[in-house]
């Protein structure tokens, strides 16, 4: 029952940011493929910013995938908190962390299933040869999933610390931008270069040497590590 009820409260969000992907590539497949011959009707001038707009918006497309994470991760277990309902949820005959994997594992899902629209619209309406192969696909693929899953644990763990989704959005927010600050800083000023989540895509790309297996598996870890904390959390949190 907890399981449907955690899809009935998302799936709204869930199926916006599908549709929103889907009108961006779609968008985009429009203007690379031109069916109806509009934009190479236009003078050149035109045409040519019609044409550099495609990578705009799959740049933009991707980009609503973590955007999801920050909205999806407030949706988790510490929105109970926030709603009232924590009271009659914990005196339930389930143990906390049921509750808890539960809910992330819906979001999660919900996280791994965008990637894959994302990454589909890609395929077959932008660059049929963007990721060269289907191994380029799937490393692709593998690499985005764990960008997101880090975007959306990180949410989902500030929302159950604030039991408030917008705090927790919050400091998700600056928890992101301020690690991001910091491995600029170093890289900068110091020559030091910390882990960055965001090179998994570009070291899984096509042309990459190697699967980045172990950067993969380390943020996948650093996810897990994220979640015992909210399950320590959570578990001692009075209603």
């Amino acid at each position: 029952m907890y399981l449907w009820k955690c899809w009935r409260e998302t799936r709204s969000t869930f199926f916006v940011f599908v549709g929103a992907i889907l009108a961006v590539g779609a968008f985009a497949g429009y203007v690379a493929w031109d069916p109806f011959g509009w934009i190479a009707a236009k003078p050149l001038e035109l045409r040519a910013v019609w044409q550099s707009t495609t990578g705009g918006m799959v740049a933009t497309m991707l980009g609503m995938v973590p955007m999801a994470g920050f909205v999806l991760g407030a949706l988790g277990v510490g929105m109970e908190f926030e709603k009232g309902t924590a009271d009659f949820l914990l005196t339930r005959p389930r143990s906390r962390r049921y509750f808890l994997w539960t809910s992330w594992s819906i979001g999660a899902a919900q996280m791994a299933a965008l990637v894959l629209v994302s990454h589909a619209v890609q395929l077959t309406r932008l660059d049929p040869h963007h990721f060269g192969s289907l191994r380029g696909f799937s490393r692709s693929l593998a690499a985005f999933c764990t960008v997101a899953l880090f975007f959306y644990t990180v949410t989902y763990l500030m929302t159950t610390l604030a039991r408030n989704s917008r705090h927790g959005t919050a400091l998700s927010v600056t928890a992101i931008v301020g690690y991001f600050g910091l491995y600029t800083w170093l890289r900068l000023w110091y020559e030091i270069a910390i882990p960055m989540p965001m090179e998994l895509m570009t070291r899984s790309g096509r042309g990459a040497s190697a699967f980045p297996i172990a950067a993969v598996a380390g943020w996948l870890t650093v996810c897990l590590a994220l979640m015992l904390i909210a399950q320590f959390r959570f578990e001692r949190a009075e209603a």
